[in-house]
């Protein structure tokens, strides 16, 4: 199945993802070979990673040449950024000093794994309020999120979840692993993304997930999550 990867740090040198542009072209056929057609290159913007935007749009530019050239001719690197919640974050975006996801209205935002839900609403509500669409990253990792009814509030205060493959095609046991496949098959989630930050302890993988989601979920849903939602973005900003 085809793919657009929106969450990764696939760019070379600018956070803890790709070391140098040989192990960026590394996770990118490696992410190619299991469909992988576009990437949305989200580098960490926190207090340790302050990348400037035109650092990660030339870093787009000298990679999506590369892949054109090594992978497909019409393989596509847009900016964005996988940003740190903070309080001045709303003040940083209409400065634009932090990347939105293609330069569209939607940005992707993770936390600190034990924030409290009080301030992830709070967080989500703030953004929205502005115009905002937050993109929760990995929402896997907060266990804020695990209680019913959370989730959903959060989609009804207008912000799209994003889930990592990786817990998606774990063992069936695995508490995490339970959780992300029932938010699956609730229709909760609106973006799998492969997190890939190298290729040795988290390399792109999707095939065990995508082999899960062919046999329990619809298969214009599992499209939507895969592909279509971030083509989406990607066109709104054309």
């Amino acid at each position: 199945m085809r793919k657009i990867d929106i969450h990764n740090h696939v760019l070379p040198g600018l956070d803890d993802g790709a070391s140098d542009e040989e192990e960026s072209m590394r996770m990118l056929k490696s992410a190619a070979k299991q469909g992988v057609i576009s990437v949305i290159a989200t580098p960490h913007y926190s207090a340790e990673y302050r990348n400037k935007k035109e650092e990660i749009y030339q870093a787009c530019k000298k990679l999506e040449k590369r892949a054109r050239e090594e992978i497909n001719p019409k393989f596509s690197i847009y900016p964005g950024e996988e940003i740190l919640y903070t309080q001045d974050i709303l003040e940083k975006l209409e400065k634009q000093e932090v990347l939105t996801m293609v330069d569209s209205s939607y940005i992707l935002v993770e936390f600190m794994p034990w924030t409290p839900y009080s301030e992830i609403y709070r967080a989500v509500r703030n953004l929205t309020t502005k115009g905002y669409v937050p993109i929760v990253a990995h929402i896997e990792r907060y266990p804020a999120l695990r209680e019913k009814g959370r989730v959903d509030e959060l989609i009804e205060t207008g912000a799209r979840m994003q889930m990592n493959y990786r817990p998606v095609g774990g063992k069936w046991y695995a508490e995490t692993t339970r959780w992300c496949r029932k938010m699956l098959k609730e229709n909760k989630i609106h973006f799998l993304s492969t997190d890939m930050h190298n290729m040795k302890a988290r390399k792109p993988d999707t095939k065990e997930a995508e082999a899960w989601m062919e046999k329990h979920l619809d298969r214009i849903y599992m499209r939507a999550v895969c592909y279509k939602n971030a083509q989406k973005i990607i066109e709104k900003s054309e």
